[in-house]
């Protein structure tokens, strides 16, 4: 055999062992999660890793107290997680009514209703209270916190806006290398 015709078979044989692995690492044989169906639909329908209309996953969880991330970071007593949760637990039932009349004429403007000013007035006034009674609720929860867990909680949130803006400016880099590239009609 010539020194080419095994070289050759060396680099068919390293295409087709990289072709089965390729092949093998595709093949996604974990369950599914509870609810969810194995070609990917979800409990309502919806599909996973897209949003089904509505703001899931981070961008739901945004304005949540509940502190998931931040258990172990704030180093909390367990009459502080107590305090917490009941206060979680009376933010739950808060403002239900409110919010879904909030969410009514929302939807009246959506589907193009014009809303009368008494609507527009009332809208606002809700979205006032909403807002009053969320900063009501913050306040609660920070007197719960030591000054020092406050501190903490403060670095940790800067931290977050920094890398929110890091990411806000590489897409924002990345939009105009795209747009750079793409030639123009």
């Amino acid at each position: 055999m010539t020194m080419r015709s095994t070289l050759t078979n060396i680099v068919l044989a390293a295409g087709l062992v990289a072709g089965t692995a390729a092949h093998a690492f595709a093949q996604d044989d974990r369950p599914a999660p509870p609810g969810w169906t194995q070609d990917g639909a979800g409990p309502r329908g919806e599909r996973m890793g897209r949003r089904g209309g509505r703001a899931r996953g981070r961008m739901a969880r945004r304005h949540r107290m509940d502190l998931r991330g931040l258990r172990g970071q704030l180093d909390l007593t367990d009459a502080q997680r107590e305090q917490l949760r009941a206060l979680r637990q009376n933010a739950r039932g808060a403002n239900k009514d409110e919010r879904a009349e909030l969410r009514e004429l929302r939807r009246l403007r959506r589907q193009g209703d014009t809303l009368t000013p008494e609507q527009q007035a009332r809208a606002q006034a809700l979205h006032e209270q909403l807002r009053a009674n969320g900063e009501a609720r913050r306040q609660q929860f920070l007197s719960v916190l030591t000054p020092e867990q406050r501190t903490r909680l403060e670095q940790q949130r800067r931290e977050m806006r920094e890398r929110r803006e890091e990411r806000r400016k590489r897409r924002e880099e990345f939009r105009q290398r795209r747009t750079e590239q793409t030639p123009q009609p």
